[in-house]
């Protein structure tokens, strides 16, 4: 059979992190391959309209992580701004980079329900400068902090509380500014991240392909028998932590062979039986590969996945209603969600559900609009949510559509 190539958007996250370094830099950086999600999109909005001084109020629509890197931006920022968003981002926590931008003499005050947006900021330099961040509920705090301490007059200290989740995006973010010039190092006790007030220098740069988009085709190439699939713009050795995904669909049994530039998929063989895997640093995996196991009907215990109960929605509790009306019913306990073996999902099994909720969530709605490939007639409620990172995700799910 033809090989399908789905063409995945570029990486969200790399894309922000640039983003922020180029309103950072004199002279500007090219970015190439920037995403076409709505979230970049809006963080390339609101950067141009704190560059151009003509407003002082944010809206940050349904974007965490745009949240999250402008509250810190923000708080170094002279002038008097307001953070706001969605009423979904509005209920997501940022209490924990809050205080600590607090403890650190940032003055910013909670309008809503404390610890959330909407927030009133009155900018200026801290009066420490070592600020302490627990990250137990998201990286992007413990990255909001090393981006902003660059721009700061006597760089910044970021000191880290605890094991963080999603480490590898600290990481990813240490190495973009790394490229862009950004002078850090990791010294000390307790160790903390020392980064130098440093102008970003960087004249070109090329987003690569994001790995989490791809998991959803992963979770495809699963349910198609045969079919082989290709991912072009996949680097080998990505800065990305979710190429991890590679690992976890090998060892459920498909086969996966990287390229320097491209990864191939193709079920050749029987799948596992039963699955283990802990995702504390890579918690955007968990949604494809549970849709995958339950609809393969391979048992699975999902640890590190805590995390997703603060996402754009309480991911953990949306993948056990849906897959509750599909009779699979997941047990969640703490930090670890168990999937039970049963018979796969067939056509006429989707039928009689018809519809399922992606909860307001892109992640959920592309999860479980994967299911299209087994049942075309199957209805996801609100699927203009997958704008927020990869607009262009149920014209690629087209390509797949009938070919079981």
């Amino acid at each position: 059979m033809e090989t399908i190539q789905i063409t995945l958007p570029s990486s969200k996250s790399l894309s922000n992190r640039w983003l922020m370094l180029d309103y950072m830099s004199r002279t500007g950086i090219k970015i190439k391959n920037i995403s076409s999600s709505n979230d970049t999109q809006q963080l390339g909005r609101l950067l141009h309209q704190l560059k151009a001084g003509r407003r002082h109020n944010f809206d940050c629509r349904d974007a965490a992580t745009v949240a999250r890197f402008l509250l810190a931006l923000l708080s170094i920022t002279p002038g008097k701004h307001t953070l706001t968003g969605s009423p979904q981002l509005c209920s997501r926590p940022m209490g924990q980079l809050i205080d600590s931008l607090r403890s650190a003499g940032c003055i910013i005050e909670c309008t809503g329900e404390e610890g959330c947006l909407p927030v009133k900021i009155t900018g200026t330099v801290p009066t420490a400068q070592r600020i302490v961040i627990d990250c137990s509920l998201s990286s992007q705090f413990a990255s909001a902090l090393l981006i902003a301490s660059a721009t700061l007059p006597q760089g910044g200290v970021v000191e880290l509380a605890g094991a963080p989740v999603s480490e590898p995006y600290i990481e990813m973010t240490l190495k973009v500014m790394e490229q862009a010039k950004v002078q850090w190092c990791l010294k000390g006790v307790p160790p903390a991240y020392f980064v130098e007030h440093s102008i970003p220098q960087c004249d070109v740069v090329s987003i690569e392909k994001d790995w989490s988009a791809a998991s959803y085709f992963f979770e495809a190439a699963a349910l198609l028998p045969d079919v082989p699939i290709r991912l072009p713009g996949l680097t080998r050795d990505s800065l990305q932590g979710d190429k991890e995904v590679r690992d976890i669909f090998s060892q459920m049994g498909l086969t996966v062979s990287q390229g320097e530039q491209s990864v191939e998929l193709k079920r050749e063989k029987n799948l596992t039986d039963k699955l283990e895997w802990d995702f504390t640093n890579t918690p955007d995996l968990v949604p494809a590969v549970a849709v995958a196991c339950a609809a393969l009907g391979i048992e699975a215990h999902l640890s590190g996945v805590a995390a997703l109960r603060y996402k754009e929605s309480d991911r953990l509790a949306s993948i056990a209603e849906e897959l509750k009306k599909l009779g699979r019913e997941v047990v969640i306990e703490d930090n670890i969600l168990t999937i039970p073996s049963g018979e796969p999902f067939t056509s006429k099994m989707l039928k009689k559900v018809s519809v399922l909720d992606s909860h307001g969530d892109h992640r959920i709605a592309m999860s479980f609009g994967v299911l299209k490939l087994i049942c075309p007639e199957l209805t996801i409620q609100n699927p203009d949510v997958v704008s927020k990172s990869f607009p262009d995700f149920w014209k690629m799910l087209d390509r797949l559509t009938g070919l079981e």
